[in-house]
């Protein structure tokens, strides 16, 4: 400390901002230094401290550089438009926090899903994240669809992803090991593929809810080998239970 200024570097690390910030508020006269040692180092005096303080106060509730830097030149503010500032803020962070909220409901949901697979499959996983990602951005304007999608708790919902998880996976294994779509263990399958989304549309407040938004071109589980085996097996399996 030199002469009770603060150098650049001493007022980032007391006050906790970076030096580049320092700079930048330098620029565009929000924060002048004091003054300046030999070969041009910024100095900062108590009075330069106490205004960076100030600045930092005001950013914390939202206010933005310019509106900081006009504020600045008065001593005083009607306390009306402190509060607006502060209900802003306290709303975008109850936002953030709601947006965390479910990002941690989703991960816990695919910790679910996954909890019984000691390998999992990169592709089926990715379209399980895509498909819950998809529900909270593409139907957040449809909210009344979004919250009757499914009739089903969190829990329910997880459980449900977690029997489609393990089907594919063994339907993707049934195709590697190159199984007849005849085969019992791949008409099993398919019964079982049938049966699962006939819950899953038993479980929609209104069936068509799910139907509605199929034409939308989310993420496939499936490869075109796999596709083509599982339309061969669904078709043997139809005209099986017609006869």
């Amino acid at each position: 400390m030199l002469n009770n200024k603060l150098t650049i570097g001493e007022l980032a690390k007391e006050l906790g901002v970076t030096i580049r910030t320092l700079r930048y508020y330098d620029k565009i006269g929000l924060l002048k230094p004091s003054d300046y040692k030999e070969g041009g180092h910024r100095l900062y005096s108590t009075e330069a401290i106490v205004r960076l303080q100030q600045i930092q106060s005001l950013k914390f509730i939202g206010l933005s550089l310019r509106d900081i830097s006009s504020l600045l030149e008065t001593k005083k503010i009607e306390q009306k438009y402190l509060k607006e500032a502060i209900i802003y803020k306290k709303k975008e962070i109850t936002s953030q926090l709601e947006e965390l909220e479910r990002t941690i409901n989703q991960l816990d949901h695919m910790d679910t899903v996954i909890i019984d697979q000691q390998h999992v499959n990169l592709r089926i996983f990715c379209f399980i994240i895509h498909s819950i990602i998809w529900e909270e951005k593409y139907l957040a304007e449809y909210n009344d669809i979004r919250k009757s999608m499914y009739n089903l708790t969190h829990i329910e919902r997880a459980e449900l992803d977690k029997k489609y998880f393990e089907l594919f996976t063994e339907i993707k294994e049934l195709v590697s090991s190159k199984e007849n779509p005849a085969s019992i263990r791949a008409q099993t399958l398919i019964q079982q593929l049938i049966q699962l989304s006939e819950q899953t549309i038993s479980n929609t407040i209104d069936g068509q809810s799910i139907k509605s938004f199929n034409h939308l071109n989310l993420l496939d589980p499936f490869t075109n080998g796999e596709r083509e085996f599982l339309k061969e097996a669904m078709h043997l399996y139809m005209d099986d239970s017609k006869s």
